[in-house]
């Protein structure tokens, strides 16, 4: 009987030390410990190392360009990105949302299809851009061998060889189809085709 209420007093003991250490450790180092929305006590310390938001100059972007069509993704990393300066999560969206709505005329023609938030933690921030090269259902009329060639939409595939001379075009249309002169369907093509040949 003796012994098991040693055991108890023992126990009581050591449960007491250890709430008033916590509770001392908490009065002299306040400013380490805060409490999150669970109830639990976190210290921001640790937790500031993780924080991203709002966005420094310390910074690091890591923009990842990822070609689906051709299974490859590129990484660059920069510091530089001052558009974002200052900003949070939501600031991130919403510049990336307005980044697609005014779409540079080279990203257009690259096909971009999305720029998203993929990461953020240590001070450094994924952003994705998605390229998708839009494939076309009409003609191209290009340059062979000094005559003109008719390739389908992919502008790979020949749908036809003519026996059109370049040198034989408008000098204005010469320069289009020496870049790749688009015919949108079918109707366009014939009448290129009736108009140029011989």
């Amino acid at each position: 009987m003796k012994r098991n209420l040693v055991f108890a007093i023992c126990a009581l003991m050591i449960g007491i030390l250890a709430g008033l250490s916590v509770f001392f450790y908490e009065y002299f180092y306040p400013k380490l410990y805060v409490k999150n929305n669970v109830g639990e006590y976190v210290n921001i310390t640790t937790a500031s190392n993780n924080e991203t938001f709002p966005i420094n100059k310390s910074t690091i972007f890591q923009i990842e360009y990822y070609y689906p069509d051709e299974g490859r993704t590129l990484t660059e990393e920069t510091s530089d990105f001052p558009q974002l300066l200052g900003c949070d999560k939501d600031g991130v969206q919403r510049y990336l949302d307005s980044y697609m709505k005014r779409l540079p005329l080279e990203e257009q023609e690259k096909g971009l299809k999305a720029f998203e938030l993929v990461s953020y933690h240590d001070n450094v921030i994924c952003l994705r851009k998605t390229y998708q090269k839009q494939i076309l259902t009409g003609y191209f009329a290009k340059s062979y061998n000094g005559t003109v060639v008719i390739l389908k939409g992919d502008e790979k595939t020949v749908f036809e060889y003519t026996q059109i001379p370049i040198n034989l075009l408008p000098e204005e249309l010469q320069e289009h189809v020496v870049a790749g002169y688009y015919l949108e369907d079918e109707k366009a093509l014939y009448n290129f085709l009736e108009n140029y040949s011989s």
